[in-house]
């Protein structure tokens, strides 16, 4: 489900932001290595992470795994030398968060940060496929028998 969310902003969301089309493209980075990247631009000067985790878990903790795979990603961007540099957030409160990041300092001001509001379809299926993710690796419930 995640592919397909970020195939979607990749093939339709980005476009009518930026006015180009975008591709995953392997990135030279300045340290001398590559990266795969979600977007590039066809001008080459735009450079996209996309992410579709939400800022929380299902038990309402900060998700600070996420964050950290974040702060990776924005470290893969800050190496490329593109012109502007993009982390495109599928979910509000993760949004929210990074915005949150970047105002005490935490993330530099090089990274873009832009929400892109899924549509309702979409949205709605990606939360189920997360609902159910989450019930397979969340603990049984106190009392309750295992599966036979």
């Amino acid at each position: 489900m995640q592919s397909e969310v970020e195939d979607w902003v990749r093939e339709h969301w980005l476009p009518t932001q930026y006015g180009q089309r975008f591709h995953r493209e392997r990135v030279r980075l300045s340290s001398g290595g590559v990266f795969d990247f979600d977007g590039v631009g066809e001008d080459h000067k735009i450079v996209v992470s996309i992410s579709t985790s939400q800022g929380y878990t299902a038990s309402r903790k900060l998700g600070g795994g996420k964050l950290h795979k974040l702060r990776a990603d924005v470290l893969f961007l800050l190496l490329t030398e593109a012109e502007h540099r993009v982390m495109c957030l599928t979910e509000r409160d993760m949004f929210e968060i990074c915005q949150k990041e970047r105002t005490a300092g935490r993330i530099p001001q090089e990274i873009e940060f832009v929400h892109a509001l899924l549509p309702k379809d979409l949205d709605a299926r990606l939360r189920r496929a997360r609902e159910t993710a989450s019930r397979e690796v969340s603990p049984p419930p106190q009392g309750s028998k295992p599966p036979a």
